[in-house]
């Protein structure tokens, strides 16, 4: 194994609102009475946002990636600077992501969740590399994490 793949989630009022968008627009594009060419862009523009993702690539000699695709198929990639760990760790609490969608005030800018994840730690510095609901997808992460780069796994949600 040279590399292990973390996707990234996005905000739950975020794939909500892509979702509204991208039926609007598939309705517009059969139903609407305005010009093909307009339509058929916002269409294929928001199917483009639907399948957005970022996921970081971890590899073996932590020369590490972050990836920006739409439906798994990388668009541009960028250097993701992190500190190599000096162990990993597993554990569950409750976090909170941004709300890129905060010019609607009535969405709020926040929003919490239970998870699982995964973080690298350095000293007293942490990184998170990966985020699920379930605790099999984040311990299987880990391991792969663990494997790859010869360090030691925490798991704290057994404590």
């Amino acid at each position: 194994m040279k590399n292990v793949i973390c996707k990234q989630e996005r905000a739950l009022k975020a794939k909500i609102l892509v979702a509204i968008v991208l039926s609007f627009s598939f309705m517009m594009l059969f139903f609407g009475s305005e010009p093909l060419t307009p339509r058929i862009l916002l269409f294929t523009g928001s199917l483009l946002v639907f399948g957005f993702g970022v996921s970081y690539k971890i590899n073996k000699d932590f020369n590490n990636e972050k990836l920006f695709s739409v439906f798994g198929l990388v668009l541009y990639r960028a250097k993701l600077d992190l500190e190599f760990p000096d162990y990993i760790s597993v554990f569950s609490g409750s976090f909170s992501l941004n709300n890129e969608w905060a010019t609607v005030s009535a969405l709020g800018t926040k929003e919490r969740h239970e998870k699982i994840v995964v973080r690298f730690f350095t000293d007293n510095r942490k990184v998170t590399v990966y985020k699920t609901n379930t605790y099999n997808a984040a311990f299987e992460k880990a391991r792969e994490l663990s494997d790859l780069l010869s360090v030691e796994i925490y798991d704290t949600t057994k404590l």
